[in-house]
Order: structure tokens, then C-alpha cells, then sequence
């Protein structure tokens, strides 16, 4: 019985991190690969305002993996809150603070080449901040994998 909990437990560990996004009730990771680097990975803004949108808001967790090929992540985080009604958010980090659907991109948080941001970016191209949604992007500072984990 023991064997076979084991192995679900390593397959369904297989599978979550094979895909782009992993979710639980109260967390939500995104993923932008490094092939993905210069283009935002969508974070919907429905899952920032279920996990960022009350009154204690939520922590973000940002990654950077593997930016030297030794498999390392480089890590910050930050409380983050988003009023839902009227799309303005703030982070703890930097004092960042912003307004989605403006047309201005502004970043929720960066650290090295890992970017948690409002604006929409596609082969390396800033289109500005064109709807309420956020994203994940990697940068050319590194040649890294970027993670955004939302924890409410």
C-alpha cells in the first residue's frame, strides 16, 4: 500500500511540474520558460483578485532557475494587494504600485531578468498595458526560467 501511495505521489509531482501553471486552492504558480523569454506568460487577473483581492492581500514568491546551469534558484517575495473594483494594486516591494487596463506598463516586482508586471510584451516587443490581466516574463539579463507564485 505504502509502494503504491509512493508512486501517485511522484507521478502527480511529474505532472505539475511539466506544465506552466500549478494550482491549489490557495496558490497558483506561473511559469515563463526560457524559450518564452521576451513574451509574458498571462496571469489572469480573476486569480490575482481571488488570491490578492481581500483584505490581507497575498505573498509573492518570484524564482529565477537555472540563470548560471548549476540548476539554482534565485529567489524574492513580497506582499502584494489588488482592490478588485477599481484595478489598483500595491507591493510591498519597492513601494510598486499601479493600475491595470492603463496602457502604462508598470512592474508589480523584477529581480535580475524575472518580471511580475501588468504589461503585455511579445518577442520582445512592450504592446504597453492593454487589459486588466498580469504576467510573468523573463528577461535578457539572464537566460533563466522565471517563476510568479501567488499565496493567499
Amino acid at each position: 500500500m505504502k509502494v503504491t501511495l509512493l508512486k501517485a505521489a511522484v507521478i502527480s509531482g511529474f505532472i505539475l511540474s511539466a506544465s506552466t501553471l500549478v494550482q491549489a486552492s490557495d496558490r497558483s504558480t506561473y511559469t515563463a520558460y526560457t524559450s518564452q523569454r521576451g513574451s509574458t506568460v498571462t496571469i489572469p487577473v480573476a486569480r490575482v483578485a481571488e488570491l490578492c483581492g481581500d483584505a490581507d492581500g497575498c505573498e509573492i514568491r518570484m524564482g529565477m532557475y537555472n540563470w548560471d546551469g548549476t540548476g539554482r534558484t534565485a529567489s524574492r517575495s513580497s506582499l502584494f494587494y489588488y482592490n478588485t473594483s477599481k484595478g489598483t494594486w500595491r507591493a510591498e516591494r519597492n513601494d510598486a504600485a499601479g493600475t491595470t487596463d492603463n496602457n502604462t506598463t508598470e512592474h508589480v516586482m523584477n529581480a535580475w531578468s524575472c518580471y511580475f508586471t501588468d504589461g503585455y510584451y511579445s518577442s520582445w516587443y512592450n504592446h504597453g498595458d492593454i487589459n486588466k490581466d498580469f504576467g510573468v516574463l523573463s528577461w535578457d539579463q539572464y537566460n533563466a526560467t522565471c517563476r510568479v507564485t501567488l499565496i493567499d
